[in-house]
């Protein structure tokens, strides 16, 4: 376990890394352009985040159970090549899609400036869509270390590009031409590191048959899902204007580094969860993975509550305070992701449960934002996505239960989970008391930040929540990185 855990550091770390520059990039253009471009800026990775889901068929995550299963490397090399082409086919067609409609698309969004940026963007996926790939197969060649380089290199390279355009030209359809771009490099990259990874190209339709027996339900469940989480801001974008999606979408969103890190952990774990025949080994990774996701996301979900405000305005400005309402009520779905519900499924080959559980919830949530929407405003939408992300865990618990015969309380290390919520609580509490009477937003942060880490660091280790397991992890994974530092010197 102390391996997978080092290997989910790994990409966890570099996920933050991109996580920081990615936010520093939101930051900037929400500062440089008007409240109008920008939404316009985030509906078209709206539109891309959503559609590209679909289009992909769940193949990068049939990858990671693919690869690890293939029994010589040139199965392994011929699996890669024929993924590769099939996804550049897949871009062609979403490229395709994304210009022929883009009329239509501007109307839907009451954005008649998004016709002419999808012009330009319509480009992006021929680029992208393998660079997802390229990802995908280094872990399932378990090849950590390669995915954190991308991805450093990734989001370095939108820094300077995209940063520097909009720097220099203030303007919205220059700035996504420097996304463009940008994709274009991570292309290139990405398909000089596969060269030696590819293999003849030649199609095994039993091969071909079994891939898409597992991709394309996964496929349709992560749409449907997407769709789903996905689904308040098409409402919003069909009921508002650009600037009032431009305030919301800030405020509407999971943290992003919570899905770092449980996509970085869950990425590890599934190869390893294929590998397994011993049901108690599955679980036993599994059990593991949601105490650590755990000791990051309680205490990140109760200070960011706390200070909900304070963060929104240093980040982001007084311009979008509106913002606070909907960044605190989509902070209440983190707390369910100490762990990934349908990765079990998915382990053990049964991804239709994923599908089906997807389905249901997208035709409860399409109701429920369409009648909330109506009742309470641009807060209703947000609050639909939340009760349906809950009613879609309740519902895995208890297909969990009955149908993989695994007890929720030998899956669930309740006692730690419920001491670490409370040791943070305490953390909270404090920080807050403490710093009731500052009246800065960057001091008030920084005080209660350290108050907060203090007493949590204090008090987890006082009551075991923190291990000291969980230390020499820590110590082991930056000794690693500095080593590599020097190495490269």
């Amino acid at each position: 376990m102390s391996n997978l855990s080092r290997q989910a550091g790994i990409l966890s770390g570099a996920e933050f890394i991109r996580f920081f520059i990615k936010t520093i990039i939101g930051i900037a253009l929400a500062r440089i352009l008007t409240q109008g471009d920008y939404g316009s800026y985030r509906q078209l990775f709206l539109i891309y985040s959503t559609f590209s889901t679909l289009l992909l068929l769940g193949i990068p995550q049939s990858i990671l159970y693919f690869l690890p299963k293939a029994s010589d490397p040139d199965k392994q090399k011929r699996l890669i090549s024929n993924t590769l082409h099939f996804i550049t086919i897949l871009s062609i067609l979403f490229a395709l899609a994304l210009f022929s409609f883009r009329t239509q698309i501007a109307s839907l969004f009451h954005n008649p400036a998004l016709s002419s940026l999808l012009v330009i963007y319509s480009v992006y996926p021929l680029f992208i869509f393998v660079t997802q790939v390229y990802s995908s197969v280094m872990l399932g060649m378990q090849n950590t270390e390669k995915v954190a380089k991308f991805t450093i290199f990734a989001i370095c390279s939108d820094a300077v590009i995209v940063l520097g355009v909009a720097l220099i030209t203030k303007s919205i359809a220059h700035i996504v031409s420097a996304v463009v771009v940008s994709a274009l490099i991570q292309y290139l990259y990405a398909q000089y590191q596969l060269r030696i990874y590819k293999g003849t190209y030649r199609i095994d339709k039993t091969e071909v048959v079994t891939m898409l027996k597992y991709s394309i339900p996964l496929g349709l469940s992560s749409i449907i899902g997407m769709l789903s989480i996905q689904l308040d801001k098409f409402v919003i974008s069909g009921y508002f204007t650009p600037e009032q999606f431009a305030v919301f979408s800030i405020g509407a969103m999971e943290l992003p580094f919570i899905g770092i890190i449980t996509n970085s952990v869950n990425s590890i774990i599934l190869p390893a969860l294929s590998k397994k025949d011993s049901v108690h080994d599955a679980i036993q990774i599994y059990r593991a993975s949601i105490r650590k996701n755990a000791l990051i996301i309680f205490p990140v979900f109760v200070f960011c509550f706390i200070f909900g405000a304070e963060i929104i305005r240093i980040l982001y400005t007084d311009l979008y305070q509106g913002s606070v309402l909907y960044f605190r009520i989509y902070l209440i779905t983190i707390l369910i992701r100490v762990a990934s519900y349908g990765i079990l499924f998915q382990a053990f080959n049964k991804t239709k449960v994923v599908m089906y559980n997807a389905i249901a919830l997208l035709v409860v949530n399409l109701a429920l934002n369409l009648i909330l929407v109506k009742t309470m405003g641009m807060a209703g939408p947000a609050i639909a996505t939340v009760l349906v992300t809950y009613l879609s865990v309740s519902i895995y618990l208890i297909l969990i239960h009955s149908m993989l015969k695994m007890s929720l309380k030998s899956l669930f290390p309740l006692r730690q989970l419920g001491m670490t919520m409370v040791v943070a609580l305490v953390a909270g509490i404090m920080a807050y008391f403490s710093t009731f009477h500052i009246d800065s937003a960057i001091i008030k942060l920084s005080v209660a930040g350290t108050i907060f880490a203090v007493v949590f660091a204090a008090s987890g280790f006082y009551v075991r929540v923190l291990l000291p397991y969980d230390i020499d992890l820590i110590r082991s994974f930056i000794h690693d990185i500095f080593s590599k530092l020097r190495i490269h010197r």
